[in-house]
């Protein structure tokens, strides 16, 4: 099941005793929902990128098959015309081969910018979505460590600073982040 924003935001938490403060968990979560929020409209983003460049590509694939076909279709009409013809249509012929591979030549670079492109796109997306696991990943493992060291310590009377829990889990986000 994926989240949504509105989801997080509206995530209710059981109440139990000497539990975390419903301000700072509202906080966070609203945190969360609208980080999560951020990355799933560059997501979007993203992929509409993607379908520009791939639209461009086919564009450009298409461009270079006319230019084939228009290098074939001269390369027949100089065939076909007579011999007092032949030394016109030779240099017409060279000069739209040179231009016809010039602009082949353009578009196909293009063709390769466009391939790199759409690869450094698709190479930042797993880059983020491997930081947001790993992010998550860490926060999941210090909030483990927290519930074992809890259940660890035996109760006492004393009310725990949930703000000093808060700083240390804060404080170690930082290092490990």
């Amino acid at each position: 099941m994926r989240l949504t924003p509105i989801q997080i935001r509206k995530q209710e938490f059981a109440k139990k005793m000497r539990g975390f403060d419903p301000e700072e968990v509202a906080a966070l979560l609203e945190t969360v929902a609208s980080d999560f929020e951020e990355l799933l409209k560059e997501n979007m983003e993203l992929r509409t990128q993607k379908a520009v460049l791939t639209e461009e590509l086919q564009n450009y694939k298409k461009m270079e098959d006319s230019l084939r076909s228009l290098v074939t279709q001269a390369e027949r009409a100089a065939f076909e015309s007579s011999e007092s013809l032949r030394r016109t249509s030779k240099i017409v012929e060279h000069e739209a081969e040179v231009k016809a591979q010039q602009i082949l030549n353009e578009a196909t670079q293009e063709m390769v910018r466009a391939k790199a492109k759409l690869a450094e796109v698709k190479n930042l997306r797993e880059t983020m979505v491997k930081t947001i696991r790993t992010i998550l990943t860490a926060q999941l493992d210090m909030l483990n460590s927290l519930e074992s060291e809890l259940l660890k310590q035996e109760p006492t009377t004393e009310i725990l600073d949930i703000k000093s829990i808060v700083a240390s889990i804060e404080k170690s986000g930082e290092n490990n982040g």
